[in-house]
């Protein structure tokens, strides 16, 4: 009987330890797990400098406002000569009631690859691409994220090339950009045409050259409409306009 018993205690701990690992995967220095009810994931990365081979990038985060009364956000990133190391996310703006986006900059002199950390009242998750882990110039968009616009300098003085990205959902798709030369007292829309496909994702580029005739009044977002809905991404509400732009 007192066999039986401890059979049955060293069985529930290999299940026990089982379970755990099966929550945790590993890659170089840092340890990824994804939690089944997860308060933070990716939503979007954008290069903001890219100059004598080094890549600056932004880095957006959407936490569940709700999850935790004292959060810390992290980008836990991999560097090219001090191992793994987190680069700590302020909070950026609400997205809606339930969501705020976090944004973290990671500058040109660090590698790409990176996870998601967020400690909120002392627990910690992860999101970590399911075990994939993220790469900031391939994955600009987060799995929940289905356009996103990728704001630049235009090379030309009197027009603005405005770029975004889009998850391809179906083949035939509509990408719009919306703008104002006079905020908002007339508006135009232009369509975007397929420009690339971005490699080792299922993202696509689209762009278009918009004509500005008064910089200070310009303003824009950009509509998505693929199997019949339509995604719309104006900046949590603020839209852009041409201080919003990456260099090169």
């Amino acid at each position: 009987m007192k066999l039986g018993k401890t059979m049955k205690k060293l069985s529930a701990m290999i299940m026990a330890f089982a379970m755990i690992f099966s929550l945790v995967g590993f890659s170089g220095n840092t340890v990824t797990a994804e939690a089944a009810s997860n308060p933070v994931k990716l939503h979007s990365t954008v290069i903001n400098f890219v100059k004598y081979g080094m890549t600056n990038y932004y880095v957006y985060i959407a936490v569940d406002t709700n999850s935790a009364s004292n959060k810390k956000v992290y980008v836990h990133h991999s560097t090219y000569n001090q191992g793994w190391v987190d680069t700590a996310a302020s909070f950026y703006k609400k997205a809606d009631a339930n969501t705020e986006i976090w944004r973290a900059y990671v500058s040109g002199n660090e590698a790409t690859d990176f996870v998601i950390k967020y400690v909120g009242d002392g627990v910690t998750y992860w999101d970590n691409n399911n075990y994939k882990n993220y790469d900031a110039e391939r994955d600009t968009l987060g799995s929940s994220v289905n356009v996103r616009a990728l704001p630049l300098r235009s090379a030309y003085s009197n027009y603005y090339c405005v770029q975004a990205t889009v998850n391809n959902l179906a083949y035939n798709k509509n990408v719009k950009v919306v703008y104002t030369n006079n905020n908002w007292a007339t508006s135009k829309t232009a369509n975007l045409s397929y420009y690339f496909s971005e490699s080792g994702t299922n993202a696509e580029r689209w762009k278009v050259d918009i004509p500005v005739t008064n910089k200070d009044k310009f303003q824009y977002y950009i509509t998505y409409t693929v199997n019949g809905k339509t995604y719309v991404d104006n900046n949590w509400g603020a839209n852009y306009d041409i201080s919003y732009y990456r260099a090169y």
